[in-house]
């Protein structure tokens, strides 16, 4: 993660300074007339040489260079430029001879030299850069076990063994320095105490068993017993009145001294039980406070390198036939402050670099070896893997077993419940799935041809018997004329029996003599047929919309089981991508991170004193140094887990925040854009 951001910050100096320009003619006519006879005897140069310094320039350029090959390098160029002087005439004194050199070699030996100042400068920026990336997510697991008692208590229960071990350490190498013998009569109570006296009866000073324990004592002069002790509770005057004296409230009042007694000594109880905890607390509140002070550090020396890549790139990008002597000064001076940044503020004072590019690559691999020893010397780091899994590691054996040899029990009933899973599934998906679906296909195939309610045919012959019987009476009982029975049949056919509804009405005023005639049976068969007839027509209706809707109808049945199936494939889908730890642009808990890194970046830039507050004046080494550890988090986020559509622009608003040449206010203004763009009301990249 580190070497991203450093090939991306450095990637201009490396470009400028691997592509020497060849010199043109005016450079020629800077030389002295006696340079230039000398030139004109001696030819072009020394052919051997040049190749040799174009065959180290091309080997710079083809292979990234380390601390050590820049000494390879270093050794290489002084045996090709002068092997008669040492490192120093190679970065800053003048020559002492006067033989005058092909302006060609000069360009090489300026552009190998600052090949070989961008490394070492990649190579500081690269070592302060891990190391407080190193550092960070180490402060931050301090802080997630520091913010819950559980992960204290559990945190407390891992290191035990170890609390234990050095506690056994240390008793045994006080029982040798008093000359006692290592029995188990010398581990007794008694024993202990005359070996490790306590300092005061008034503190509980942290001895050695108490700091074998909880190492971050040693850092504490003395535990107090405010740490115990409850706060004092203030008097109340309601507990005893004052204008009634009585023997009732005098008793109130001493049981409700009596009961805060209890309550005091009940706190009291808790905190001792709690102390292992808190002391637990205390020492997680160290490492985190230890470590960011480290990485405070390491961000304030990364912020004064970040605002030299523009003196360098100055120096780089210089014309490349100024005199030599000159720009050789100027990368003298430059590695000589590099080196004082780099260097421990104890020693930067006296700092004295006899040969800066060789000094410079020698200082630069101790300080990872350092680092690493101050962290675990200071027990900083987070404890090993078997150390937080010793307890998991314990009890899953005896938890197999009992799992093993219960099986009987509950190997049946899983069996049970997995059939019965099984059968719902099938039955889900054949019952509420498939045939839904199926029918579906038939009725989008078939068109609505299907079973019907009442067939056309039946309708049809209802109503021409209805037509035959209405004309039937017609032609008995009112005598119609065909002309007539005609228009009968026509408003038969319309449902229109007016007619015959007339003589039914003229047969019930005469109920004897129409029944002697029979018309009113006939008409009450001919209302019978019509109310079938009405059914008929009202069912073939019925029967007609039902088709219309058949599509419809059969996708609100099978709308329920495609939206269970949908959430089902979702989150099993969602599952995955979290057991992944990917999820949606990395997941829930990688855009946290990226809020977080966002909303610190912000905090530092507001936080800036009011004297930063103009846009033209760069911010101090430590903000910078604390936002470019930042954004390197955030450039490894993008690069890993973006899409390459979002990716480019994000990196680009991440460009303009490392540019150490913008001020407070304009970046600020980048801020901004990006939780417009990127927040909640954006793409969402730092929604969670």
């Amino acid at each position: 993660m580190p070497s991203e951001f450093v090939d991306h910050y450095t990637r201009v100096l490396a470009f400028s300074a691997s592509r020497p320009v060849s010199p043109g003619p005016s450079s020629q006519s800077e030389l002295s007339l006696n340079e230039a006879a000398k030139i004109a005897t001696n030819g072009s140069g020394n052919p051997e040489r040049k190749a040799r310094l174009h065959a180290l320039l091309v080997s710079l350029n083809q292979n990234t260079t380390t601390p050590h090959d820049v000494q390879q390098y270093t050794r290489s160029l002084r045996a090709i430029s002068h092997p008669v002087h040492d490192d120093a005439n190679i970065t800053g004194t003048s020559r002492e001879d006067s033989a005058p050199f092909d302006p060609e070699e000069l360009a090489m030996e300026r552009a190998i030299i600052g090949k070989l100042t961008v490394a070492l400068y990649s190579a500081g920026l690269e070592t302060y850069l891990a190391q407080a990336t190193e550092v960070e997510p180490e402060a931050e697991w301090w802080a997630d076990v520091e913010g819950s008692r559980v992960n204290v208590a559990l945190y407390l229960l891992q290191t035990l063994p170890l609390r234990l071990v050095n506690v056994m350490k240390t008793v045994l190498e006080a029982l040798r320095e008093s000359q006692l013998p290592v029995r188990f009569s010398s581990l007794s109570p008694s024993s202990l105490r005359s070996v490790f006296r306590s300092p005061s009866h008034f503190t509980l000073r942290a001895g050695l068993i108490t700091t074998a324990f909880f190492p971050q004592l040693k850092n504490q002069q003395s535990l107090t017993l405010a740490v115990l002790l409850p706060p004092s509770r203030p008097s109340n005057p309601a507990f005893v009145p004052t204008e009634v004296r009585s023997k009732l409230s005098v008793a109130l009042a001493q049981v409700s001294q009596l009961l805060g007694s209890l309550l005091d000594s009940a706190d009291f109880l808790l905190r001792f039980a709690a102390l292992p905890l808190e002391l637990t607390k205390q020492e997680c509140r160290y490492n985190r406070r230890a470590l960011e002070k480290i990485r405070d550090d390491r961000a304030e020396v990364l912020g004064e390198l970040a605002s030299l890549r523009a003196p360098l790139s100055d120096i780089v990008r210089g014309d490349i036939m100024d005199a030599n002597n000159l720009a050789k000064r100027q990368y003298t001076s430059f590695l000589g402050t590099l080196a004082r940044k780099i260097t421990p503020q104890a020693n930067a004072d006296t700092l004295v670099l006899s040969s800066p590019l060789t000094d410079l690559a020698q200082m630069l691999p101790p300080l990872d070896e350092t680092h690493t020893q101050q962290l675990r010397t200071q027990r900083l780091l987070r404890p090993s893997s078997l150390t937080r899994l010793w307890p998991s590691l314990l009890f899953f054996p005896p938890l197999s077993l009992y799992i093993y040899t219960s099986r009987t029990s509950w190997v049946p009933a899983l069996v049970d419940m997995a059939r019965d899973a099984k059968e719902t599934v099938h039955g889900f998906v054949r019952g509420w799935l498939v045939e839904p679906l199926v029918d579906v296909l038939k009725t989008v195939r078939t068109g609505g041809k299907g079973e019907v309610l009442v067939r056309e045919e039946g309708v049809v012959a209802d109503l021409e018997s209805l037509k035959r019987m209405t004309l039937s009476l017609a032609r008995d009982a009112l005598n119609y004329t065909p002309s007539q029975l005609e228009l009968l049949a026509e408003q038969v056919k319309t449902g229109d029996l007016t007619a015959v509804m007339q003589l039914y009405e003229e047969d019930i005023r005469t109920p004897l003599r129409s029944a002697l005639r029979g018309t009113p049976v006939r008409n009450a068969f001919i209302q019978v047929q019509k109310a079938k007839v009405d059914i008929d027509q009202a069912l073939s209706g019925i029967d007609r919309l039902l088709k219309s809707q058949e599509l419809t109808f059969a996708f609100v049945g099978v709308a329920p089981a495609l939206a269970v199936v949908w959430v089902v494939i979702g989150g099993l889908g969602r599952m995955w991508s979290v057991s992944r730890g990917r999820g949606s642009w990395g997941g829930k808990k990688k855009r946290r991170g990226v809020w977080e890194r966002m909303r610190r970046i912000e905090r530092l830039l507001i936080m800036q004193p009011p004297a930063l507050a103009t846009g033209s004046v760069e911010i101090a080494p430590l903000p910078t140094g604390l936002l470019i550890l930042s954004l390197t988090r955030l450039r490894s986020y993008a690069l890993s887990y973006l899409p390459p559509s979002m990716m480019i622009p994000f990196l680009e608003d991440l460009d303009d925040l490392e540019d150490t040449k913008l001020g407070r206010e304009a970046k600020l203004r980048v801020v901004e854009r990006m939780w417009r763009c990127w927040g909640a009301r954006g793409e969402g990249v730092f929604r969670f």
